[in-house]
């Protein structure tokens, strides 16, 4: 009879724990939907004032496609610094490169943007070998997100580690084609968090932070109205803008260019071995 009445016990607690993990995962869900309706909100307010034809187009699709922004035949236009540029990141820079660099880059990209990965995952390692790692460059990335997805993504990262925040962009970035167009990029982007070190609990506070929100909104909206950024990636050399993914050899020859202006000698290329 104690067996019995022990088993019994055992089969209540067993039970009880899997109603709690059910419920859990249903708020959870709750959680993520309110997140991402607060998200939409947002972005459609955002979608009022921007005139990219690119960024209206996607904040009418419930869900997101690739975004190609800015073409690498986009003009490099002249313009001074302003105060969006000098004031910091409020959630902590995402930053790679020597602080004293002579070059300093400042990217306003969209995790949703096809360009803005292409020139990750094509153009940025290349620049890192040959002007980052040798304290030459210091690129600092900053969101510009074009629809609720890429708003997600942005403040996600922005919740990671600080030490994570840099492999985390670029897993989103890599893995685009994956998590934009999955049947649910909202749980794609939980597991690349999930990844990146971050609970279930935590992600779902990032997204319901309105002090996270409003950081980001706050970078996308100087960006466009004190910079003119207007399509996705725009770039910041040394206070000259340089819209779309102009690739590889152009940004070699103004890096190149800007440094021989400094007086700092240019890298060299490296001889093939031939074998």
């Amino acid at each position: 009879m104690i067996r019995k009445f022990q088993a019994y016990d055992a089969l209540e607690v067993y039970n009880r724990k899997q109603i709690m993990k059910q419920l859990n995962l249903i708020l959870t869900s709750i959680a993520m939907l309110v997140c991402l309706a607060v998200l939409v909100s947002v972005l459609t307010d955002m979608d009022g004032q921007q005139s990219a034809p690119a960024t209206v187009e996607m904040m009418n699709d419930a869900a997101p496609e690739i975004v190609k922004a800015a073409s690498s035949d986009a003009q490099i236009i002249d313009v001074k610094s302003g105060g969006a540029l000098d004031t910091p990141n409020p959630l902590g820079e995402i930053t790679v490169g020597d602080a004293n660099a002579p070059i300093k880059v400042y990217e306003y990209a969209s995790l949703t943007c096809g360009h803005c990965a292409a020139f990750h995952n094509d153009v940025l390692p290349d620049l890192k070998t040959r002007y980052v790692d040798t304290g030459l460059v210091q690129f600092n990335f900053r969101p510009f997100p074009l629809d609720p997805y890429a708003m997600t993504g942005a403040m996600l990262v922005q919740c990671a580690a600080p030490q994570t925040r840099m492999a985390f962009l670029e897993t989103l970035f890599k893995r685009q084609m994956q998590w934009v167009r999955s049947d649910d990029p909202l749980n794609s982007l939980r597991a690349y968090a999930k990844q990146a070190g971050m609970s279930g609990e935590n992600f779902v506070m990032c997204l319901q932070s309105e002090d996270n929100l409003t950081a980001v909104r706050s970078m996308y909206s100087a960006a466009k109205d004190e910079l003119g950024v207007q399509s996705t990636p725009t770039f910041f050399v040394n206070g000259e803008k340089v819209a779309g993914n102009i690739g590889l050899e152009k940004f070699k020859e103004m890096f190149d260019e800007k440094l021989k202006k400094m007086g700092i000698e240019v890298p060299q290329e490296k001889e093939s071995s031939g074998l």
